[in-house]
């Protein structure tokens, strides 16, 4: 016979531990991000500042662009002062999809309370859209890194939209596998924010004694965690993605 079966892949238990210690540290980098926005909506970038100059002097690390730095970041900060309104648009509902959506993938969940999974994933949904929706207006119309941002902002931007409007059709035509996958995708894409910070990070301690500004390390930090996030996203997904073998 030639009928086929379907046999998961074997998932080790260590292997998911780490990922989710990866995902609950991105998360509570994404939320502490959240909050310090939400609370210091005016300098919440230059109240920062005196941490990370801290942190590069206490490593001999020297920073030659510290004057146009200081500028930099005021006008990042005027940028969200002038709109809260999208402000808050962008953060309150980003803030609570990136930490209710993990509950969204855990099996327990899904089984035991189907109802809630269903209704929370709507909210979430909606979440996202209303969250992409100031992304786009501060990263294409006023972008901070300039057209480097500008671009990764609408491509990735557009990815996250698809990858809704992918994982939505896919549960209405009950698909529950690719539903998952397409939603991994748009979990991983929101993510990314917290990658880009940690990159920016390990950049700036990197190539701001070599005389990379702010603007440009922002730039490269973005589309390099970006990149990696997704791409690790996609990695799990081909991981865990169940297998038709073919059944003797």
């Amino acid at each position: 016979m030639n009928t086929d079966f379907i046999q998961r892949h074997p998932r080790s238990p260590f292997l998911i531990r780490v990922v989710w210690i990866g995902v609950l540290v991105l998360v509570m980098i994404g939320v502490g991000s959240v909050l310090g926005r939400g609370m210091f909506i005016d300098d919440f970038a230059a109240r920062i500042e005196p941490g990370r100059q801290w942190f590069m002097e206490t490593l001999d690390r020297d920073d030659p662009l510290a004057v146009e730095r200081a500028a930099d970041i005021a006008w990042l900060d005027r940028r969200f002062a002038a709109h809260p309104l999208a402000t808050w648009l962008h953060i309150l509902p980003g803030g609570a999809f990136l930490l209710l959506a993990p509950l969204q993938f855990s099996s327990q969940i899904r089984r035991r309370h189907i109802r809630i999974h269903r209704w929370s994933g709507r909210l979430l949904l909606v979440a996202a859209i209303v969250m992409a929706v100031p992304a786009f207006y501060f990263g294409t119309l006023m972008p901070y890194g300039g057209l480097g941002e500008a671009v990764a902002i609408a491509t990735f931007g557009s990815l996250f939209l698809l990858a809704i409007g992918q994982g939505y059709i896919a549960i209405r035509r009950r698909q529950v596998a690719r539903h998952r996958e397409w939603m991994i995708r748009v979990f991983a894409l929101a993510l990314a924010i917290s990658t880009v910070r940690i990159i920016m990070g390990v950049l700036d301690y990197a190539l701001t004694p070599a005389g990379y500004s702010p603007r440009w390390i922002f730039v490269i930090s973005v589309w390099t965690g970006w990149i990696i996030t997704l791409g690790a996203a996609e990695l799990w997904i081909r991981h865990t993605r169940p297998r038709a073998l073919p059944f003797p």
